[in-house]
Formats: C-alpha cells, sequence, structure tokens
C-alpha cells in the first residue's frame, strides 16, 4: 500500500509546520509521550506559565471566505462540535444550512451558499477557539463496477454441481461459490439465523422472490437526503440498486423456497442502507447510515464500495460501530494494485480480496498485506436484478455479480454465521465475540491461496471457522488511543497522522494507519478514555486502533498537513506492546503525546509569511489573548513535494515568519509578549509591530527580555489612530523545524 497516498488525499484542515530536525530542548522536552495506560495529559507551555485555556466560539471574517475564480472545492463541509447551538450559530452567521447531524459523532453537515468557499470555510475553522473544527465533505466513494469474470463462468458452475450438499433451489447448482467455502457443509450448524446484516450500498429489491418474506428484511436509511430521515421499509418499491441486491442476495439469498439458489448465510436478515443516489455518496452520508445501523440493531456491515482517501467522518463512523461491537467488512478493491482506499483500509475492519475457482487471486482484485482474507467475487450467480425489466419480471430476475463487491458479501454472510454459532454456545449480549474475534475465526481458519501473487493468504473456509467452542474462541485484539495535544496551547490537534508500526510480524508487517480526531472520542471529566459518545465529552485530538493484533509496535506520529505539507513523519515513543489480556474497548492503552503545530500557517488567502496573508485576530473576543495563547512555529521544511514558498510570491527557502492582524483604537497601546527559547523551544522568538507592507510603526517598539523573565522579547506600541497592526514572528537565531516553536500573549489597553 501507497502510504502517503492514503494519508495525504484528502486535506487535514489543522495545518502544521512540523520539520524534520530533531528536537535538542535545554528546558522541558520539546515534544512528550507518556505510553501508559493512563489519561492524564502532559503540561503545556500554557499549563507552565498558570493559565485557564477558554473554550470560546470564533466565528470567521465573511470577506474571507468568498469563493474565487477556480475554487472548484465543495460547497458542504462537516462540522464537529462541542455543542449543537454552536453550529445553529455559525450556519446562520454564513447564510448556510444545516442538512444533517450525527448526534453520536458530535458532526453536522452544513450546505454553503455558492458565494462561499467550502476550503476557506474549512480552513478559517481551524482557528475556531476550540469549539469548532470543519472539514470538507468528501464525495469520492463510488460503488465497485462489476468486472468481466476472470474464468469462464460455465466452467466455474461445473465445480458445484458434482457437490454433496446442494439444496434443492433451481439455481444452486450454479452457484460454485457455496461450496467452495463450504457454506453448503455447515447449514446444519449456523444459517445466520435472526442476525441483522446492514447492506451499505445502493438499494436492493425488497420485493425480490428470493428475499422477500416475513421477517427476512428490517426497516432501513436512505441517506441521500441526511435533512430527513427517510426510512426503507421492507414493504417499500425499490428505489435504485441493482448492485446492492447482487450484494444482499450473497450475503442471505433464501434457500429451500423452490426459487432461484441460496446465500452465505440463508437465514440471516437483511437491513438495507442506501448511501448512493445512484452513483454519488457524500463521507457524512455513509456515516450517517452506518451509525443509525448501529443504533437500530444491526450486527454486521457490508460494504462493497470504495474510492477516496483518508475520511476522518467515516473513521469516527467505523469506530462507533467496532466500539458497539459491530463487524465492519469492507470489499479491497477492483484495481489489481498493492493499494487501498475507503474504509477497508481502516484499523479493525475485514478487508477482503476476491478469489477465483482455482484459489487464485481474481486479475482485477486489490492485493497487498493490508488484504485480510480472500473470498469468491467472480461470475457469482445471484439476484443481482435487470433494473432495466418491469416489475415483476424485475423481482425474478438472477445475473451474474463479481468483484471484491461479491467478496465481501461473501465474509459478512460467513460473520453472520459466525455469530449465529456463538449464540447457540451462549455468547451473546455481554459475553457476545467482539469483531476482532469474528475477524481471526473468518481470516485464520481458511485454505491457503494457491497463487503465487498471494503468498500466505488465506480463502474462507466455513467449516474450520465454524469450529470453535465457547472455551476456544480467540482471544480479544488490542485497543489503543493515542492522544496528540498541541505543547504551547495545550488544545488537542484534529488531522494528525500516527502510525503503529508491528515490530513483531504481526499483522503481516502491514502498518496500522490513523489520524486524530475532534470527533467523539475523547477524556471524560472522569478521566475516563475510549468508548464515550455523547458521554461528557471532551474537545481533545485522539487516534483510536479499535481491535489490532496484539504485539511490539513502534508509534510515529507526525503532521498534520494539507495537500502533503508538513510531511514530518516523528518518531515519539520508540516502542510500546499491546496485550490482549491487559487491553480492551473499556480499557484500552491510552498514550499521550505533545507535539507543535501552527494553527495559523495557512489561511484563506495563502500561506502565512506576509502581512497580506496574516490572521485575522479581530475575530476573536476583545482580551482572549491576554490570558490564552497564541501558538506557532517556524518551519522551511515543507518537502513532501518538494519544497513550497514560505509564502505566496516567495521564494523557497526564504525564512518563515508568522503574521497577525488586530485593529488597535485611538489611544489604546498594545503590548505583545513571546515565549519561546526560555520555555523549552529551540527557537529565540522575536515579536515586531509593524504595518500592512512590513515596515515597523513609528514609535513602536521590539525589546529583548531581560535574562529573568520568561518571555524572549516584548513589543509595544500606542495608536494615535484607529490603527490595523501586524504582529509579526521570526526566528531570532535562525532556528527551524521541529522544536522550534512559540508562543505568545498580548493585550490592547
Amino acid at each position: 500500500m501507497n502510504k502517503k497516498a492514503i494519508l495525504y488525499t484528502s486535506l487535514a484542515l489543522l495545518l502544521a509546520a512540523c520539520g524534520s530536525t530533531s528536537p535538542t530542548s535545554t528546558a522541558t522536552p520539546t515534544n512528550t509521550v507518556t505510553p501508559t495506560n493512563t489519561s492524564a495529559a502532559p503540561t503545556s507551555l500554557s499549563a507552565r506559565l498558570g493559565l485557564t485555556r477558554t473554550s470560546t466560539l470564533v466565528l470567521p471574517d465573511l470577506d474571507s471566505l468568498k469563493r474565487e475564480a477556480g475554487d472548484t472545492s465543495a460547497s458542504d463541509v462537516v462540522v464537529s462540535y462541542l455543542e449543537l447551538s454552536d453550529v445553529q450559530t455559525l450556519a446562520t452567521h454564513l447564510g448556510a444550512t444545516l442538512k444533517g447531524v450525527i448526534p453520536e459523532l458530535h458532526a453536522a453537515l452544513l450546505d454553503l451558499p455558492g458565494t462561499l468557499s467550502g476550503q476557506k470555510v474549512a480552513l478559517s475553522m481551524s482557528m475556531g477557539g476550540g469549539r469548532l473544527i470543519a472539514r470538507l465533505n468528501g464525495h469520492s466513494g463510488a460503488l465497485l463496477p462489476v468486472p468481466a469474470p476472470s474464468q469462464d463462468p460455465a466452467a466455474l458452475a461445473a465445480q458445484s454441481v458434482s457437490a454433496a450438499n446442494l439444496d434443492t433451489d433451481p439455481l444452486s447448482s450454479k452457484q460454485w461459490w457455496i461450496p467452495q467455502v463450504k457454506a453448503d457443509q455447515v447449514r446444519g450448524i449456523a444459517t445466520g439465523k435472526g442476525v441483522i446484516v446492514g447492506v451499505v450500498d445502493d438499494d436492493f429489491d425488497r420485493q425480490h422472490e428470493d428475499l422477500k418474506a416475513d421477517g427476512k428484511i428490517v426497516a432501513g436509511i436512505d441517506t441521500t437526503d441526511v435533512s430527513t430521515e427517510k426510512i426503507l421499509n421492507p414493504g417499500d418499491p425499490l428505489t435504485s440498486g441493482s448492485h446492492g441486491s447482487g450484494s444482499a442476495g450473497t450475503i442471505a439469498e433464501r434457500i429451500g423456497n423452490g426459487v432461484g439458489g441460496a446465500g452465505i448465510a440463508p437465514d440471516a436478515v437483511l437491513m438495507p442502507i442506501r448511501i448512493f443516489n445512484p452513483n454519488f455518496t457524500g463521507d457524512f452520508n455513509v456515516a450517517y447510515g452506518i451509525v443509525w445501523a448501529v443504533k437500530h440493531g444491526a450486527q454486521v456491515l457490508n460494504n462493497s464500495w470504495g474510492g477516496g482517501g483518508y475520511s476522518q467522518i467515516l473513521k469516527d463512523a467505523v469506530d462507533y460501530a467496532l466500539l458497539n461491537n459491530v463487524t465492519v467488512v469492507g470489499s479491497a478493491g477492483n484495481d489489481n494494485s498493492d493499494f487501498q482506499t475507503g474504509l477497508a483500509a481502516f484499523p479493525g475492519t475485514i478487508s477482503v480480496g476476491a478469489s477465483s475457482g482455482g484459489d487464485l487471486k481474481t486479475d482485477f482484485s486489490t492485493f497487498g498485506p493490508r488484504v485480510d482474507l480472500y473470498a469468491p467475487g467472480d461470475a457469482g450467480l445471484t439476484t443481482e436484478i435487470n433494473e432495466a425489466l418491469p416489475s415483476p419480471d424485475r423481482e425474478s430476475s438472477y445475473n451474474l455479480f463479481g468483484g471484491t463487491s461479491m467478496a465481501g458479501p461473501v465474509v459478512s454472510g460467513g460473520a453472520a454465521l459466525v455469530i449465529d454459532k456463538a449464540a447457540q454456545l451462549g455468547l451473546s449480549g455481554k459475553t457476545a465475540l467482539t469483531p476482532y474475534q469474528i475477524k481471526r475465526l473468518l481470516t485464520d481458519n481458511g485454505d491457503p491461496m494457491k497463487d503465487p501473487r498471494t503468498p500466505g493468504f488465506k480463502r474462507l473456509n466455513l467449516v474450520n471457522s465454524l469450529n470453535f467452542t465457547a472455551s476456544s474462541v480467540p482471544a480479544d485484539g488490542g485497543y489503543v488511543l493515542v492522544g496528540v495535544t498541541d505543547l504551547v496551547t495545550g488544545g488537542g490537534i484534529d488531522g494528525s497522522d500516527v502510525i503503529l508500526k508491528p515490530l513483531s510480524g504481526q499483522n503481516k508487517g502491514q502498518d496500522y494507519l490513523s489520524q486524530t480526531s475532534y470527533g467523539g472520542y475523547g477524556t471524560n471529566s472522569k478521566g475516563k478514555a475510549g468508548y464515550i459518545f455523547g458521554e461528557d465529552i471532551g474537545l481533545t485530538g485522539v487516534a483510536v486502533f479499535a481491535g489490532i493484533e496484539p504485539g511490539d509496535y513502534e508509534v510515529e506520529v507526525a503532521g498534520p498537513g494539507a495537500l502533503g505539507y508538513g510531511d514530518s513523519r516523528t518518531v515519539l515513543s520508540n516502542r510500546i506492546t499491546v496485550s490482549a489480556e491487559a487491553s480492551s474497548a473499556t480499557n484500552p492503552v491510552v498514550l499521550q503525546y505533545q507535539h507543535q503545530i501552527d494553527f495559523n500557517e495557512f489561511t484563506a488567502a495563502g500561506r502565512n509569511g506576509a502581512p497580506a496573508s496574516a490572521t485575522n485576530l479581530n475575530v476573536y473576543p476583545a482580551g482572549y489573548f491576554a490570558t490564552n495563547l497564541l501558538g506557532g512555529t517556524f518551519d522551511n521544511n515543507y518537502n513532501y513535494n518538494g519544497p513550497i514558498p514560505a509564502f505566496p510570491g516567495a521564494p523557497a527557502g526564504t525564512p518563515d515568519q508568522d503574521f497577525y492582524k488586530v485593529t488597535v483604537a485611538a489611544g489604546k497601546t498594545i503590548s505583545v509578549s513571546s515565549y519561546a527559547s526560555k520555555v523549552g523551544s529551540n527557537a529565540v522568538t522575536k515579536v515586531e509591530l509593524v504595518d500592512a507592507s512590513g515596515a515597523a510603526l513609528p514609535g513602536a517598539t521590539s525589546t529583548a527580555s531581560s535574562a529573568s523573565s520568561q518571555s524572549d522579547y516584548v513589543a509595544k506600541y500606542k495608536a494615535t489612530a484607529d490603527t490595523t497592526v501586524f504582529l509579526k514572528f521570526s526566528s531570532a537565531n535562525n532556528s527551524y523545524g521541529l522544536g522550534s516553536w512559540y508562543g505568545s500573549l498580548f493585550s490592547i489597553q
């Protein structure tokens, strides 16, 4: 897998200026890690200065958010919030429409007026005062097209004719994939009875003759419009859904009813979660559907779709499902490459590749270490309808399904069988198997693939997977929460990349990737970290790893970055050990880090490095920065796509400097103190007060502080008329990169 491609396909909207030099602090550590089972956060500069951080709603300057020619950014943004009333206030301020809310994720969707830039709105909220964070709503999820078969369908169908345990349904003799995974041999053990499987897809035909039956389908949701809760009832007509119909039938096509064939778990219950309209979806819409399905009883979620890069709202939704004990299955993709997108790449999910009749990887299937398991995905006859047919012919149509779109549902059906068998053993409710245990039963007990392109990988074998007792189920996986806070202000950092690199050979050596989120994870007032959706939530940046393989890991924390900038990959902890016995969803391993970040390095006007792109501090309440640190960092090491200028119009390598603007009324004096070298930074930070051209304001002073002061410099200016004053911060000792951060306080009196 191309690690950077996944990490940087989407925008991380809190923007770092993290370099690559090693920290050499002479006072307190420039970065701190506490790799223990504790939620006690490291001490920030703000706390060491005796300041109490204020959580304040800050609304962006509307004039800076206007959409310019060539700006094609989406008009909808996902907002993470502490209080929903703040989102409503922001929506009124922007003239936006509040389209939908996911209370469990503390997330809302705003539809902006066409005059505003979605990208600028998202960037502007990075400085949101600790109450709101915004990201563009991704729209790259796509249904996986059904590819041409890798093998001749007739030859594949011939493999099933001699199977000993075929049922009497007329098309079962052509369903070669049923006996290959031995689903026909376990029907006396489990059929998935009563297990609810959410089909996250387009819709499926709930009137199809081999899906329709009392109790076979439960109500679902149509998320193509999240402004209203549109329920899909079992008796409702199809909206759109040949693809979803194929997924549904592969999972749970009925058995013994004299029509069609059968599914992997023929007695499982199906829940429609329509996310495509017909081939388009947004990440918020998917997350809405996942959370709805979990709340309404889904035990397995099948996702036969992919596309896009890392999406935090999707990651939050998947974590919500996993921590509510819901198994999440994702199709690996049909790109014939070692690269995965979508939620199949998230920790804790089951990523499924497609095999053909001879246990070879299909020509189209994605491969590589992130694939957990292979399953048949080639010319599978099932209830994939022909939407062009009129009713009732459509409801009796069958077609050849395929791709990892088929392989995923095969495994989802297998998960339903495991849950059914476990319930028969008394493993339900509080003792139910976890998604990780289900994953291990499916992935560890398969038949070896025979393809030289997939050495060490297995294809699903349900006889082996169901051969467990209540005392022989595998141990649960590990649960890790990685919190990252700003070492200056103490605020959580959203969108920081966190990688767990296996050191013991587990997970086929594949890294686990996550990002910190301001979503439903944090630390509550009782010090409890982990699954706390809606429970006394605190805004803090936490990366979640739910249900990962136990073992030794190296932890890497970097970023966050935008468009690949800020590509610092700094190892902040040498090693942690994740033990299944000592780690659980309610008692996770909690790591606390501090990292430097420049919340204001990028503004709506471009990279902050000149007065023209200065951050506007007038949007903050008067006196805010007298008690709340303004933090930043100096960095010239943006090297992901080659060196980039320090600010628009400047050549690469220009010393980094930061500008902020504030209005000082006539007769008032502004006093600014900068804190850096004397409180642990590598930089000596100089602050100057200048005009819009960068020239010093007449009468302004900038003086190095005394040896006994904690500050580096103090700047003052008394305005003779209402004046826009620009605060200029620079590194007086030319120290840049990791460890070269600063904090500042200022007052106007």
